[in-house]
């Protein structure tokens, strides 16, 4: 059992150390739950749709555009106007967080 939960320490201590690497240590876990699902959700495509990305959160609002906001100020993702409509956002990642 000591092996097991030593290993388990030396996991969570090399995760800690990427987190602070790429900055997330000064992201909420709202913020954090936000990027996570945006890379996720954007996969392999460059950018998706605000409202797609809004629907998929249960997050009041608020708190999802002032998550939002902050990980934009942090360098973390990218948000534009759709060419074609004016009225709608695409969101793409800027920093590499794999």
């Amino acid at each position: 059992m000591i092996k097991n939960s030593q290993k388990i320490t030396d996991v969570w201590a090399l995760l800690r150390q990427k987190e602070k690497e790429k900055g997330l240590t000064n992201l909420s876990l709202i913020e954090r739950d936000i990027l996570i699902n945006l890379a996720f959700t954007i996969g392999d495509d460059k950018h998706i749709s605000l409202n797609n990305i809004l629907n998929q959160f249960h997050y009041p609002r608020a708190t999802f555009f002032r998550s939002l906001k902050k990980l934009r100020e942090q360098k973390f993702i990218k948000i534009v106007k759709q060419t074609d409509d004016k009225r709608k956002s695409l969101i793409s990642l800027r920093r590499n967080i794999n």
